[in-house]
C-alpha cells in the first residue's frame, strides 16, 4: 500500500518512521532502474522508489541515470540503441515503469535534464494516482516549471555535497515543497534549517545502519533514499 506523498513531505510526528525509498529501485538482485527492480522493492516492503528520467533522440522518455552510455549521450541515441548498450531490462520506457509501480509504491521521479519537463510531468500524472508521486531535480528551472504548470504537484530540490549554502536561495526560486540533501550534509545543519522553515527532508543516499537508526528518531526526516533497502526496512521494523 502506498503512502500519500503529501504525508511524506510533512514533518513527522515522533513515533512514526521515515519512508524507505529504494534508490533506482531495489537493485540488490535486479538491474537498477528496471522493472525487476520495481518488483524487488515491492517484495522487500519498501514504501517507494526513486527513478531517473531522460529523453532519447527519438523522443522517448526512459528511465536511465547516466547522461551517457558507453560514451554516447542518451539524448543522441534512440531508445533501442540505449537498451542495446545497457544490461537486459535496463532503460525501460517511463510509462512502463510507472504502470509497474502504480498503486503499489510511492514514486520519486527525478528529472535529470530540462527540455521535457511538461511532457514528463503529464505522463507521470497520467499513469500514477494523485498523491502517489513527487517530482525532484537538482535543476531549479525544472522544478519551477512544474510549479508553474501543475502547482498541486509536490516537488523536492536535490542538494549535492558542497551545495548547502545555495539551498535556501534555490528553494525560494523553485517553490519546492521539501528538501533532499545528500547524507554527507547532515552535519551542516541543513535538515534543521529546513525544519525551521516548515520543510521536511528526504535524505540520500543512506546506506549504513548507524545513520539509518539515527534518522529513525529524527522527526525532521520524512524519508530516506537508499541503495540498501532491505537493511533499511529491517532497521525500521526493529526500531
Amino acid at each position: 500500500m502506498i503512502h500519500e506523498a503529501t504525508a511524506a513531505t510533512a514533518l513527522r510526528e515522533r513515533g512514526t518512521r521515515p519512508l524507505v525509498l529504494a534508490h533506482r529501485g531495489a537493485s540488490d538482485q535486479a538491474p537498477q532502474n528496471s522493472l525487476a527492480a520495481v518488483n524487488r522493492a515491492i517484495e522487500l516492503g519498501c514504501d517507494g522508489i526513486e527513478i531517473d528520467v531522460r529523453r532519447t533522440a527519438d523522443g522517448h522518455l526512459v528511465v536511465v541515470h547516466d547522461s551517457q552510455v558507453r560514451r554516447r549521450a542518451v539524448r543522441r541515441l534512440t531508445h533501442e540503441e540505449v537498451k542495446a548498450r545497457m544490461a537486459p531490462g535496463q532503460a525501460p520506457l517511463l510509462s512502463d515503469l510507472l504502470d509497474a509501480a502504480a498503486g503499489r509504491l510511492l514514486v520519486d521521479v527525478e528529472l535529470k535534464e530540462d527540455g521535457y519537463v511538461e511532457e514528463a510531468v503529464a505522463l507521470v500524472a497520467q499513469h500514477l494516482p494523485a498523491g502517489s508521486f513527487v517530482i525532484t531535480s537538482f535543476l531549479p528551472t525544472a522544478l519551477a516549471q512544474v510549479k508553474r504548470h501543475r502547482a498541486e504537484i509536490r516537488t523536492g530540490l536535490l542538494v549535492a555535497p558542497g551545495a548547502a549554502r545555495q539551498a535556501p536561495r534555490r528553494m525560494r526560486e523553485t517553490g519546492a515543497d521539501f528538501l533532499l540533501p545528500h547524507v554527507t550534509l547532515l552535519r551542516t545543519g541543513i535538515v534543521e534549517s529546513a525544519a525551521e522553515a516548515g520543510l521536511a527532508s528526504w535524505v540520500w543516499t543512506v546506506n549504513d545502519g548507524a545513520t539509518m537508526e539515527a534518522l529513525a528518531d529524527d522527526p525532521h526526516v520524512a524519508a530516506l533514499i537508499t541503495d540498501e533497502p532491505a537493511r533499511a526496512v529491517a532497521t525500521f521494523t526493529s526500531c
